[in-house]
């Protein structure tokens, strides 16, 4: 319970969401009871019984480029991304096990859990992984760096550091036996480091390749540390002798080399994405469990032949493959951010999630029902099972992206906005095209907003655009033509808001101006002016105020009547506000923002009731549920957030 004046944390329900794109990014806990796995720039631990997460934000806005889990289940490991190529990029060390306290008690914000901070590279933070015993960490540079540097566990020191290889290094795997030995791969060579504490060093040996040339992005280690397995961009594995001498004095000659043995004849098309090490309990052989860039996911024996009543084919490459501490099944991950969870036996997978692989941009409510929403992204519009958060049906439309998206009335047309000018039309059972009105606006479809009932004969779409221009648009059954086109806005049109009545619309835009339109006789009435990029506007359910928000942080209220400023509220400290969402009732009203932070605010008072964290990007749109219950925002890093609104008292 709420009230005024007092800020609680929003209960967050639920999450849809998953970065596929991360190498080896998704995984199960040794405990085999959780999955982790990558979403924008936080670390998501999900209950694999129970679906309750929880968050490991280092609150920056850097994307996680890889995770490593601890053998004994005490640590995480993540590395992120920088924004450019010569700043730096962090790796962090977390506690587990209090991440994973906060799920069980489904308090996914809690924190408490950031152990240490890891600072040495620079651009990118390629690979890392724990030793056997968890004392020690390495971690891998990107393309600008490609520094090895291994860490104290305990005290989040550096011990040493070396230059990974003469080219560039991409995957690093700590032996399974020994806590002072890991192997590196990369661009034509594949490394056997072997660290001294006590000197510190490292001291590394180059595997003989003969005259095989190839560049390897993924790894393995057998579990008894004589083998491992690489694949390569050019659809081979790998299999390498890792045996290697102790450190010897400069001038002493090794006696043991590692060597490259043998590798598959069957190439895998667009190369091999992610490998895995997996024991034939019938006969203990090693096998190597692999994943394609075609999205096969295939075993091979020990001699490296494909085993072909293990394969299967999955949507996207195959980035991750996990084992269960049984091995009796493993999840697979891909780069179109699905999870699929498959038994070893019968090799038929499961699909366990699906959600979007890019930034997703608009989300709309059919009318009057709670019970499915619609999300619009990149090359696709979705519809989604608010119970059940699963997806019910799929709209791909190839090489364009989908900026906004309306539903009519009826429920009988999907209405959408994309890149390529056009506005799409699709029946809401099959997704179906239903029409198409080309070149609607030059460089792209920004916005979109239905004026009428699509029960009558013929209703009215208003539509903004890149170009400035918000235009008016029939539909008539035979036809669709343009009974407006309005030119005032200088920037694009981020946003456009009918009234209950269809004869007045507002659009609000990047020139720093709202221009209230009478879109019967197509010309303007009001105009509202603040230097700021105007990214939403909206319209009070009684239609006496607007309300706006932009780059300035603030959100302020308008006189409708006049087009007047009533009142301005820090919307933000210093982050721009992207996206309204208000009540059917105007009691309360939702904000978003570039600060990853979703607020709930009294609209009366102008006072922030709730906060919700979560997010680890901008957030594109925020809206109620018609039932009034839920909140629903989504964001730059993909995600699909689901909030309770608390029960308040004003």
């Amino acid at each position: 319970m709420a009230s005024t004046g007092e800020c609680v944390d929003l209960s967050l329900e639920s999450i849809i969401g998953f970065t596929g794109s991360v190498p080896a990014g998704l995984q199960y806990t040794p405990c085999g009871n959780f999955i982790v796995y990558p979403l924008g720039s936080v670390v998501v631990l999900r209950s694999v019984t129970s679906g309750n997460i929880s968050f490991l934000d280092a609150l920056n806005n850097d994307k996680v480029s890889c995770v490593a889990l601890s053998k004994d289940g005490r640590y995480l490991a993540s590395g992120q991304e920088s924004k450019g190529s010569t700043t730096k990029a962090d790796a962090f060390l977390w506690d587990l096990e209090r991440a994973i306290k906060n799920c069980e008690s489904n308090n996914p914000s809690a924190g408490g859990c950031l152990l240490h901070r890891l600072n040495q590279h620079i651009g990118k933070v390629q690979s890392v992984d724990f030793n056997c015993d968890s004392s020690l960490l390495v971690t891998l540079g990107g393309q600008d760096d490609n520094d090895l540097v291994v860490w104290d566990v305990k005290s989040g020191e550096s011990i040493c550091g070396s230059p990974a290889a003469n080219d560039s290094a991409h995957c690093s795997r700590w032996l399974n036996r020994r806590n002072d030995r890991f192997v590196t791969c990369g661009n034509c060579h594949l490394r056997v480091w072997q660290i001294c504490t006590a000197t510190p060093k490292l001291h590394a040996v180059d595997a003989s390749m003969g005259s095989m040339r190839r560049v390897m992005q993924c790894l393995s280690i057998s579990n008894d540390d004589k083998h491992a397995f690489a694949g390569s961009k050019t659809g081979e594995v790998l299999k390498f002798r890792i045996d290697r001498d102790e450190i010897r004095p400069f001038n002493e000659p090794d006696s043991a080399h590692p060597s490259l043995q043998d590798y598959n004849r069957d190439r895998f098309s667009k190369g091999v994405r992610s490998v895995a090490c997996i024991v034939n309990p019938s006969t203990g052989n090693t096998n190597v469990l692999v994943g394609a860039g075609d999205g096969i996911v295939q075993i091979l024996n020990p001699k490296l032949q494909l085993i072909a009543s293990h394969r299967t084919q999955l949507s996207g490459a195959v980035t991750s493959l996990s084992l269960a501490p049984n091995s009796k099944k493993f999840y697979a991950g891909t780069d179109l951010s699905q999870r699929y969870s498959i038994d070893v036996s019968t090799f038929t997978p499961e699909l366990h999630g699906t959600c979007h692989f890019g930034e997703i941009y608009d989300i709309k409510f059919p009318k009057n029902c709670s019970d499915l929403f619609l999300t619009a992204s990149s090359q696709d519009i979705r519809v989604w099972n608010t119970k059940l958060r699963q997806e019910m049906l799929r709209i791909r439309v190839p090489n364009n992206t989908c900026h906004a998206i309306e539903l009519t009335s009826s429920g009988g047309s999907i209405l959408s906005g994309w890149s390529d000018g056009k506005i799409r039309v699709f029946y809401p059972e099959t997704g179906k095209l239903k029409f198409i009105i080309p070149e609607a606006h030059d460089n792209g479809v920004t916005s979109l907003a239905l004026c009428n009932d699509d029960l009558n004969s013929a209703w009215r779409v208003v539509s903004g655009g890149n170009d400035g221009r918000v235009r008016v648009w029939k539909i008539l059954k035979s036809h669709q033509s343009m009974v407006h086109s309005m030119k005032e806005h200088r920037g694009a049109v981020n946003a456009v808001v009918c009234n209950n009545d269809g004869t007045q619309a507002v659009s609000a835009s990047a020139d720093g101006s709202c221009i209230v339109w009478d879109i019967i006789k197509g010309i303007r009435i009001h105009a509202l002016f603040e230097p700021t990029i105007f990214n939403d506007i909206l319209l009070h359910p009684d239609e006496s105020q607007y309300l706006t928000c932009g780059s300035h942080t603030k959100i302020s209220y308008w006189d409708a009547y006049d087009a007047s400023q009533i009142r301005v509220i820090e919307g933000s400290i210093n982050r721009e506000m992207t996206c309204l969402s208000i009540q059917n009732d105007g009691v309360l009203f939702a904000s978003g923002g570039a600060d990853k932070l979703l607020k709930l605010w009294n609209y009366d008072d102008g006072v922030s009731i709730g906060v919700g964290r979560g997010h680890s990007g901008t957030i594109h749109k925020v809206v109620f549920s018609p039932d009034q219950q839920k909140l629903i925002s989504v964001g730059s890093e993909g995600g699909i957030f689901i909030w309770k609104v608390p029960t308040a008292t004003f």
